[in-house]
């Protein structure tokens, strides 16, 4: 019997709130995340272990050199230790003299909870909470890094979505 899928972006967001796949694959994945989002150079640090200067990757974006931190625990995780989580992550950036910290995690978090986090930092701040990865997943560009880490193979609308996109970018070069 098939499985069935959650709709509306529902299983995207359950597969990467119950996170599963540990460290290295939340790394990777992390990664390819912030390809989609125009970063470059991404160099990660070590996936499979061992000491990493609190840096899980660095890269650059706007002429800034970042690093990156990844946090994808099993499940939702109180506010207090996603926020020690991430001020271990930001000693990062002073460590490893670069302009900011991408801080990249399954959890939710509010907007509240966002802005808390990136006032604790002198230093630029960029996260990807659990609703903007489900968001990047979910795009057409992304359907195959979603496929690889979550098992999610697109759906019938998935497809039009992404031969409607392929469409368009075809028409820019043809213009």
């Amino acid at each position: 019997m098939p499985q069935i899928r959650r709709t509306n972006g529902e299983e995207t967001w359950y597969r990467l709130r119950e996170w599963t796949k540990g460290q290295a694959a939340a790394e990777r994945l992390s990664s390819h995340i912030l390809d989609s989002d125009q970063f470059k150079s991404i160099d990660p640090s070590h996936p499979l272990g061992g000491r990493d200067g609190i840096k899980d990757m660095i890269c650059i974006k706007d002429n800034l050199k970042w690093i990156g931190g990844c946090y994808f625990p099993r499940g939702q995780k109180t506010f207090k230790t996603i926020k020690d989580k991430f001020l271990n992550d930001l000693a990062g950036v002073t460590q490893n003299e670069v302009d900011g910290l991408i801080f990249i995690t399954n959890q939710e978090l509010s907007l509240a909870e966002r802005a808390k986090l990136i006032n604790l930092s002198e230093y630029d701040v960029d996260i990807f909470h659990l609703e903007r990865i489900v968001n990047l997943l979910n795009s057409p560009s992304n359907y195959g890094v979603r496929l690889e880490f979550l098992d999610i193979e697109i759906n019938v609308e998935e497809q039009l979505a992404f031969f409607a996109e392929r469409d368009k970018k075809y028409e820019l070069i043809t213009e």
